[in-house]
Formats: structure tokens, C-alpha cells, sequence
């Protein structure tokens, strides 16, 4: 019998949808697959054959969108003007999850046996609860960040700076990595307490420190940088189909207009706006030149104006059906890494709106790229909104630069290369794995 392969992940669709696909596939190649992840996600898995295993997680969303519960958490960090502050409110709901997640993860572990883990970067009480067993591990993550830091030459991960940053910018970029670490010591510190509590003070490794790490995405997106031979660039991991449209939205886009083309908004499963931000989209992308086919979850759907009829509005869409039909010019997105891989992976340029965390520094890196332009989210107007797509629909080098990103992530192996290097690491790995011990 093949061996088991357990993958974990927090309920968070950008989180887990690349590992979904990378499931499928080892259990098209007869692996055993099981998918830790709370019950709102269930149905992620439907079409998968692997088997759902529910966590509560307590970290999540539900079926519609964000969980009353955690709905201010992310909706402070999508409107916190500091980058840093927005990923601390987030990094102190991890810490505050910490024990439950590790406590209810531990007889998870313990009844289902795994041969191996896959785990998402952000589930750092699976990666130490691993150690903990001496049970090997696969981290997925959908981009380098500083788990890899690239020269100081470049704009360090988690800022907006453009590759062409001017003296000051380089000077703060040098000294970001040292003064975040004195702004987050009494987070480190806490965050690092909760570990050693359920270790039960034992000593704990640095869990990313030489593990294996599939990392879905490409260089182009990423900045250059040397690789050490555990870390896997594999390019963007996607299912082998495609939810296809349906029949109603795909002869809305097949329509014959007088517009243009149609702009594809999206802001993912997690980013909020506040209602002036929708307003000032809507005024600013009202205009005969092009439709505007908007994915906003129904509990959003209150911050939305009077809308013109050149507008239409879906609780849910594929996006990738949605980003590779031709009628789509240009992608008004938060630009998280699913969203910019899947755009780029489709050719489509991009206008960047964002909210928090990775995507302030992923939308400079589109706009490096020159395969799209930004916003700022404290201050744009609708001017800028309609001259910015006019821009991107005019100047073909926009939708140049999304083509030849295009290019080069077909050609990545994705899917196929990220389930080879699990196969590999499982088989080399068996020998080494020791005995467990839950004690």
C-alpha cells in the first residue's frame, strides 16, 4: 500500500487552494491523502478523493466569506495604514490560536499515523508538533519571502519600494530587517513562549530551518537569489481543470458591446473594503469604454453604491475561468500571490489595490514587472482608478509583460514537479523518520 500523506492547512482558500491541487494529484498517483482543515472547508475538497479530516483551527472563514469572529481581524489589518502593525494583528490571532491548534492537531497526528506532512507556511504548531514526533515535513508556501532573503540590493519582503528605490528607500531597506526585529521582540518573544509551553519545555528547532520547501510560485515574481538545494521553486500549482463558467456569466462576457473589454475585480476570501474604497471604484470604472465584472463575497456586498448597468456583480466566480476568457483586459486585484499567479499564469495585466501583509510588496513587484499599475489604498481617487485602466487597456506593453510571465510559468512544471519532490522526500525520508513518541 502507498503511504500516507497528510496535509494541513488553515481554512483560508489562498492558503490551501495550491495544496488542494497538489493533493489530487498524489492521489491520482495512488498515494493515501488526508487534508486536515476545519469543517467550513469540506467542500473545497469535494472533487478530490482526499480524505477530510475537520480541525478547529479557530483560524478561518466560513462558507461565505469571513467568520463573524475573526471578521475584525482582518478586516483592521485590510484598513491599517502600517504594513507592520497589519501583520501584527494577525501574527497575535496566531499566538492566541497557538494552544488550541496544537492541542487538537497532537490526537489528530496520533490516530491517523501520517508517513509524512505537507504543511502550510503559516502552521507553525503542525511544524512543531512534527518535530515534537520526529515525523518528517514538506512546507508549501506560495512565495520566497524572507524564508530565503534576497541581496539588500533589492525591496525587502513586505514593503512597497519600487526595484528603483531612491536613497532614502535604500537606506531604510538596509536597516528594515533590524528594526523589525526590535519592533516584534515582545511578539517573538510571547509567540515563542506558547511554543515551549506545549512542548512541554522541551528544546524546539527553528521549524523552517532545513526543510524541505515547495514554494509555488516563479522567479520574475520573486527577485533573483541563490537557493539552497531544500527549497523548490516549482512554479504556480493549479488543478488539472478548471471549474468551468457558468452558462449565464460566460454569454455575459460573450456579449457583443460597444465597451472595450471587461475589468475582473476581485479582492480574495479574506481582504475587506470599506465602503469609501468601493464607492470611488465604482465612479471610477463607470464608463462606455468597458464592463466591469465584480466577484464580492454576499456579506460585502452592503459597501456597494447604485451601480450602472455596465456592472455585474457575482457572490462567486472560477477566477481562473474568469482570467483566461478573452474578453477580460485587465484584473483590479489585492494582489495576493493566488491571484497574481493566476493572472500572470493567464497573460492579464494588472491594476493592484492593496490591503495587507505580502500584497503591498507583490504589487510593486507587478508594477517592477511593468505588467501593471497600483493604488494606494489611503489615498485614490476615481480619476486615478479610470485613468489607470485606460492606461493598462491602451498601452499594449502591460499585457505584454503579463504574456511573457505567462511563458515562463507554463513552462515551470507546477502540480507535477511539487507532487515529484514529495514522492522523493517521502522515500528518502522513511528510513530516517525514528520512532514517535506522544509521551
Amino acid at each position: 500500500m502507498k503511504k500516507h500523506v497528510m496535509f494541513v492547512s488553515f481554512p483560508l482558500l489562498g492558503h490551501a487552494n495550491q495544496m488542494i491541487a497538489l493533493a489530487q494529484e498524489l492521489v491520482c498517483r495512488g498515494y493515501q491523502v488526508s487534508f486536515v482543515i476545519a469543517e467550513e472547508a469540506r467542500e473545497w475538497l469535494a472533487n478530490t478523493d482526499a480524505h477530510f479530516i475537520p480541525w478547529n483551527s479557530r483560524l478561518g472563514t466560513n462558507g461565505e466569506g469571513i467568520d463573524d469572529h475573526k471578521k475584525d481581524i482582518w478586516q483592521r489589518s485590510s484598513q491599517e495604514p502600517s504594513v507592520w502593525r497589519g501583520e501584527k494583528i494577525i501574527w497575535n490571532e496566531l499566538i492566541d490560536s497557538y494552544v488550541v491548534m496544537y492541542e487538537t492537531l497532537k490526537p489528530i497526528v496520533q490516530q491517523y499515523s501520517p508517513d509524512i506532512l505537507v504543511i502550510d507556511r503559516a502552521v507553525t504548531p503542525a511544524m512543531d508538533l512534527a518535530q515534537q514526533v520526529n515525523l518528517p515535513y514538506i512546507i508549501h508556501t506560495r512565495f520566497l519571502g524572507n524564508f530565503v532573503p534576497a541581496s539588500s540590493k533589492y525591496p525587502r519582503f513586505g514593503t512597497s519600494y519600487s526595484v528603483h528605490m531612491n536613497l532614502w528607500q535604500r537606506c531604510l531597506n538596509f536597516f528594515r530587517p533590524y528594526w523589525l526585529q526590535l519592533l516584534f521582540f515582545p511578539t517573538t518573544r510571547k509567540f515563542n513562549q506558547v511554543r515551549r509551553q506545549c512542548s512541554d519545555k522541551k528544546k524546539l528547532n527553528d521549524p523552517l530551518s532545513q526543510r524541505p520547501m515547495i514554494v509555488g510560485t516563479t522567479f520574475g515574481i520573486e527577485f533573483p537569489r541563490p537557493l539552497p538545494p531544500f527549497v523548490h521553486l516549482v512554479g504556480p500549482i493549479f488543478p488539472k481543470t478548471i471549474k468551468p463558467l457558468s452558462a449565464s456569466l460566460n454569454k455575459w462576457l460573450e456579449e457583443e458591446k460597444e465597451s472595450q473589454g471587461v475589468v475582473y475585480i476581485a479582492f480574495g476570501t479574506l481582504a475587506t473594503l470599506e465602503t469609501r474604497q468601493a464607492k470611488t471604484l465604482v465612479e471610477g470604472l463607470t464608463d462606455n469604454r468597458f464592463r466591469v465584472l465584480w466577484s464580492l463575497r454576499k456579506n460585502q456586498h452592503h459597501i456597494l453604491p447604485t451601480l450602472p448597468s455596465s456592472f455585474r456583480i457575482e457572490n462567486f466566480v472560477s477566477q481562473q475561468a474568469v482570467l483566461s476568457h478573452p474578453a477580460i483586459r485587465a484584473f483590479i486585484s489585492h494582489c495576493g500571490m493566488n491571484s497574481i499567479n493566476e493572472a500572470l499564469y493567464w497573460g492579464k495585466p494588472i491594476l493592484g489595490l492593496p490591503l495587507f501583509g505580502d500584497q503591498h510588496y507583490n504589487a510593486a513587484r507587478i508594477v517592477d514587472l511593468g505588467a501593471g499599475l497600483k493604488l494606494d489604498k489611503q489615498h485614490f481617487d476615481s480619476d486615478e482608478v479610470r485613468r489607470k485602466i485606460i492606461e493598462i487597456f491602451s498601452n499594449t506593453s502591460y499585457t505584454e509583460a503579463a504574456h511573457g510571465m505567462s511563458v515562463l510559468m507554463k513552462s515551470t512544471g507546477g502540480r507535477d514537479k511539487a507532487a515529484d519532490i514529495v514522492e522523493t522526500t517521502l522515500v528518502e525520508g522513511i528510513s530516517h523518520r525514528g520512532s514517535r513518541s506522544f509521551e
